[in-house]
């Protein structure tokens, strides 16, 4: 039988158009997911480069949506064929208008995970496999295919996931190493016990007593790392203004000794094993549940560097330690050191933006011991500046460092920050500070660290119950007028 020329049947017509259409509207529709998704990036990216590859897969398979060539004069089945990979589907417009629907719900589900509570990514996937059932299952590849682009984009832009990764990784790493040692060192042990039992004279050299091998360090910091041995106590910041506690700052103790027995040891260790960075987040982690549970009207400080804030995990436990609402966070104070902060990302202020609207605020830590001028300071704009112990041991009886001390007080009064004057160990270093113009201490003259919640030293009371800092500095200025009683 000959085939007829002519033109093709209306109801061929028809159905091209509205496949088109439906090409049209479902190009645009997850063109514009995929920009929105990529523009709502809730955390910080911890390897530029990644978040760059990922950037462009996102924004070239948005574009090969929006820009697709027409499929003009083919049959449906030839559309969808050519198409393949471009979620393009001629299933009626039902079927588009729920995509449409699920897709944008997975954006603005994206935006609304900021706070970090929810994984967003795992969201979006999940909203995007619930709409794969109301596609025709012929062509199901096809939207696999992009379901799999997308992914690796979305996998590569995301810093809370590659980080996550990396920890698991490095994890990994760690444990696997500790117990192939551990092996090691069994063995060598099965082989002095044989030794000993047959009463050999040759014997394999110990390790001397309380000094722990480089495989027991190991074992042992993976203990703290996963919360194991390690606690957490508070010392208080007094303010001199009315002596009261206004802050605790959170210490790590742990329960191994390690050298000297000081923490720093511990966080040499771990600096050493590349491990420091998850040696900060568990001592964050035990601050965290502190800060839920302080004495009303009070702040807690928690020690970080530069570095570790800058990581995505870090910035997802603290997004999550709130109700993720404006100041949920008030009274959250995190201490950076100033050599840290040259060390780290100046992008510190902007980066923490979001925490500042919760009520987060930066302190500077061991100010004065010479590794930042001032502007440098200022930049990440810090709530609190604290003096390092250096400048304060002594300030009584030396004018140089007194003066210096009383600048910083000036500068900071300027600047809007509140001055915290560390390491003060005697009631005359207490008085030298308050009439420097020092609103707030902390050192073991009015409290050592504790656990929760330490009172001030009986003894250092007294101390406290003085006249405001204004009051005082007026008078030995010579400004302040006593009335007499008449």
């Amino acid at each position: 039988m000959a085939l007829r020329d002519g033109p093709v049947p209306i109801e061929s017509d028809a159905h091209l158009l509205r496949a088109r259409r439906t090409a049209a509207i479902t190009r645009v529709a997850v063109g514009l997911a995929g920009v929105a998704l990529l523009v709502a990036q809730p955390h910080l990216l911890p390897r530029p480069e990644l978040g760059l590859i990922g950037s462009a897969i996102i924004a070239l398979t948005a574009l090969v949506q929006l820009a697709a060539p027409r499929m003009a004069w083919l049959s449906v089945e030839e559309s969808l064929s050519a198409s393949a990979g471009l979620l393009i589907i001629g299933c009626g417009p039902q079927r588009v208008t729920v995509l449409t629907i699920l897709w944008l719900v997975a954006v603005a589900s994206g935006v609304l995970a900021r706070g970090g509570r929810v994984h967003w990514l795992g969201r979006n996937l999940l909203l995007v496999a619930l709409a794969l059932p109301v596609i025709r299952y012929g062509s199901l590849s096809a939207e696999y295919a992009v379901l799999v682009v997308a992914t690796i984009g979305l996998l590569l832009t995301s810093g809370r996931l590659t980080s996550e990764l990396n920890l698991l990784l490095r994890q990994a790493r760690l444990q696997a190493e500790s117990a192939e040692t551990l092996l090691f060192a069994g063995d060598i042990a099965s082989r002095m016990a044989e030794r000993r039992e047959r009463g050999s004279a040759g014997a394999v050299r110990e390790a001397p007593a309380g000094t722990p091998s480089r495989v027991e360090e190991r074992r042992m910091l993976a203990r703290l790392i996963d919360g194991d041995g390690l606690s957490m106590v508070v010392q208080p910041i007094v303010d001199l203004r009315d002596g009261t506690i206004h802050a605790y700052e959170a210490l790590a103790r742990f329960e191994e000794r390690l050298g000297d027995g000081s923490p720093l040891r511990w966080f040499a260790l771990a600096e050493e094993l590349g491990e420091r960075d998850a040696l900060e987040r568990a001592c964050l982690a035990g601050a965290l549940e502190l800060f839920a549970r302080r004495p009303p009207g009070t702040s807690l400080s928690v020690n970080l560097s530069a570095p570790v804030l800058l990581d995505a995990l870090t910035l997802s436990m603290l997004h999550g330690a709130g109700a993720g609402r404006h100041h949920d966070l008030d009274g959250l104070i995190i201490e950076i050191t100033e050599e840290t902060l040259v060390e780290g990302d100046m992008q510190l202020s902007s980066a923490i933006e979001p925490l500042r609207v919760r009520g987060v605020q930066l302190a500077v830590d061991d100010m004065g011991a010479g590794y930042s001028g001032l502007r440098q300071i200022t930049s990440v704009r810090p709530g609190y500046l604290k003096l390092d112990r250096s400048l304060i041991t002594g300030v009584e009886g030396d004018e140089e460092r007194a003066a210096l001390v009383g600048a910083l007080a000036g500068y900071s009064t300027q600047v809007g920050c509140l001055l915290v004057a560390e390491g003060v160990e005697t009631e005359a270093e207490l008085r030298a500070v308050r009439r420097l113009g020092v609103p707030l201490v902390q050192g073991f003259y009015l409290a050592r660290p504790g656990p929760a919640w330490p009172v001030l030293d009986r003894d250092a009371r007294p101390a406290l119950s003085v006249e405001p800092i204004s009051e005082l500095l007026a008078a030995e200025a010579g400004e302040l007028e006593v009335l007499q009683p008449a």
